[in-house]
């Protein structure tokens, strides 16, 4: 592993670059081979002789070097011989392959009310199989004919409907006033409905990333409702989570993050889309012979956010965990949604593995420890307003300029997950100014763009940090050297004000593009 030390401590500061590498000697690749060896390590199929969760050397089922392979014997006593052994693509077992579906139709229509008046209304549908019902496409062996499918209009739930609606106001020649309502659906990708990898083992536990296509639902006591959980070294034991004593625990994938401790847990039926709703008040027009304006107002709403890979089973602590008063100051959180000490929190966060009873169940198979899954869940809802405009006044022949300028009314929101902060990865405040020149004696053109950013907080897996404002002017010139010859010259950040623009990513200084263009 390794980082980039910008500010030369010898220590790794938020926002500095990491890296990890390692080597892959497991089948998990391209061409992998099937050599009766369980080499991602996801296989029980051994006799687990002294008790401890985990394949020794020489236990039945198990070879000299501790990996489980086939020998055509169910030695773990579940009816099965050598699963999750054989390597293919990931294992041959589980080598799911999965045909998604989607179909979209879509239509406009305008009309044109009055002489200045005109309605514009357009709409999509969008029907994919493992969000709805409506059609029935038969085609799982790639046979994609429409003349095979049944279509249910009793069953229309899970359909995606995109309306847009915009009315236009031409006051005058040049001129034009617009509001419009448009609603959008951000479908979740194949690997957030079907991701299902084995990923590691932490302790007896075995570790699985698992997509959300079919839900994640956990058997609950028929009595109090509350969910099961085992205790890690005891597979035969099944106990019933109790918000009295204990406490649940959500460790965190994103290094900004340590967790969040909760009170229950809840199933979740599948993934939903992404939903956006726009409604914007528009202007464009000449405001005088020679300056062209626009002006852009917006709310956003968005909702049923798709996170991304999070703990799905949380750990079952004992409630000290979170309740001990480790600063001394006779405030206690006994609530774990209602934080009244964040400074205890902060110190749990250092604690809670000395407080772990088990983990949460999504299988209560008896002699076996349920898996710790990651996956992914809808979450949150967010308003977003904001303004863009434009300028761009023709001085004479030869000389333009212009201005642009845009506002965002938030750079960050609450994740009602986490109880933590997310970027939207955009700054609050950003413009430029373009000057351009075009000689009517020449065959030659330029313009000088320069740009100011806001700075703002920006998150992405690993990355995080905070986006420092940079002021940065740009150079483009090209010019006709014959009829069949042209060059053009680009200098970005004329000035070579080193900046970074995403977290993760590289230091930007001064670039000259020098490019040659023939037509034949």
């Amino acid at each position: 592993m390794s980082f980039t030390d910008y500010n030369d401590n010898l220590l790794y500061d938020d926002g500095e670059q990491f890296n990890m590498w390692s080597s892959d000697s497991t089948d998990n690749v391209l061409n992998a081979i099937q050599d009766g060896v369980d080499n991602d390590g996801d296989s029980d199929d051994y006799e687990d002789t002294n008790g401890n969760g985990l394949p020794d050397a020489w236990e039945p089922g198990v070879n000299g070097v501790g990996n489980v392979y086939a020998d055509g014997i169910d030695n773990d006593g579940d009816g099965k011989v050598d699963e999750n052994i054989d390597e293919g693509i990931d294992e041959q077992a589980e080598d799911n392959r999965y045909v998604v579906n989607e179909l979209g139709i879509y239509y406009q229509m305008n009309w044109k009310l009055a002489d200045k008046w005109e309605l514009i209304q357009a709409t999509r549908f969008d029907s994919h199989d493992r969000l709805t019902d409506v059609i029935e496409y038969n085609n799982s062996d790639r046979n994609y004919s429409p003349f095979n499918w049944k279509i249910n209009l009793d069953k229309t739930d899970g359909v995606q409907i995109s309306p847009k609606i915009g009315l236009i106001w031409r006051p005058r020649e040049n001129q034009n006033i617009r509001l419009t309502y448009a609603q959008a659906f951000n479908t979740p990708s194949n690997q957030h409905l079907f991701l299902d990898i084995f990923v590691t083992r932490v302790v007896t536990f075995k570790v699985y990333a698992k997509g959300a296509h079919q839900g994640y639902n956990f058997p609950r006591d028929p009595e109090t409702g509350q969910v099961y959980w085992k205790d890690p070294y005891d597979a035969s034991s099944l106990a019933v989570f109790d918000p009295e004593t204990q406490v649940l625990f959500f460790p965190s994938t994103d290094p900004k993050v340590k967790g969040h401790f909760k009170d229950k847990v809840n199933d979740q039926s599948g993934m939903y889309p992404e939903v956006m709703r726009t409604l914007e008040l528009g202007y464009k027009g000449r405001l005088t012979p020679k300056l062209y304006g626009t002006v852009d107002l917006f709310l956003n709403h968005y909702d049923s956010f798709i996170s991304s890979i999070s703990f799905i089973t949380p750990l079952v602590l004992e409630k000290e965990a979170l309740s001990t008063d480790w600063n001394g100051d006779g405030i206690k959180n006994d609530d774990p949604n209602e934080i009244l000490d964040q400074q205890d929190l902060e110190t749990s966060f250092d604690h809670w593995r000395d407080y772990i009873d088990g983990l949460t169940a999504l299988d209560t198979t008896r002699g076996q420890n349920p898996p710790v899954v990651v996956g992914y869940i809808n979450y949150g809802e967010v308003d977003m307003s904001g303004l863009d405009m434009s300028l761009a006044w023709f001085l004479n022949r030869e000389w333009s300029l212009g201005l642009n300028y845009s506002y965002l009314s938030i750079t960050e929101f609450m994740n009602p997950i986490t109880n933590t902060p997310d970027p939207i990865n955009a700054p609050r405040h950003k413009g430029g100014i373009k000057i351009q020149y075009n000689p009517r004696k020449f065959d030659f053109s330029s313009t000088l763009n320069v740009r100011y950013v806001d700075a703002f907080p920006w998150s992405s897996g690993i990355y995080y940090g905070k986006i420092n404002s940079y002021f940065i002017g740009d150079l483009h010139t090209s010019y006709k050297l014959n009829e069949h010859l042209a060059a053009m010259l680009t200098i970005n950040n004329i000035l070579d004000h080193r900046h970074v623009e995403i977290m993760g990513g590289p230091a930007l200084g001064r670039s000259i593009i020098l490019r040659l263009q023939a037509k034949l």
